[in-house]
This record gives C-alpha cells, structure tokens and sequence, in this order.
C-alpha cells in the first residue's frame, strides 16, 4: 500500500489487477476504506500519483498543508 498524505488528509493507493485502487487511510489503527468514487488511470505510473492526487484535491489546499506527498 502507497501511503500519501494530501492535503493533511492520508490516502492510500494500491495496484491490484492491473488497477489502481484508493482507500481512505487510518494510520493510527492501520484500517482502509476503500473509496468508489476516486479514479487513478489504470496506465498511470506510481511516479504519477502524487500529481494526480494533488489535481484531483486542489482544493483541500491550505498554507498547514499545501502539499501532497508519499509518506509510505
């Protein structure tokens, strides 16, 4: 499981099948919920996700968290 931090929020992105699937991310007590209605392009490459998070959650954005970046 890639674990990124967006925007202050923990998402987390793993391959499966050919596909990227994205969870919402419980670091304190390790639990994942899968999140439906959040595509990564199946050809992206993990290199990628960050940026595609980071369009997909602009707007979560503030001056604490202005960033997306992998944490795990």
């Amino acid at each position: 499981m890639l674990i990124y931090n967006v925007f202050g929020r923990h998402i987390g992105v793993q391959r499966k099948n050919e596909r990227w699937l994205v969870f919402r991310a419980d670091l304190t007590e390790r639990k994942f919920s899968r999140l439906y209605d959040i595509a990564i392009p199946d050809d992206m490459t993990e290199g990628e996700i960050a940026g595609w998070l980071g369009d997909i959650f602009h707007e979560a954005a503030t001056e604490r968290h202005p960033n997306v970046e992998r944490i795990e």
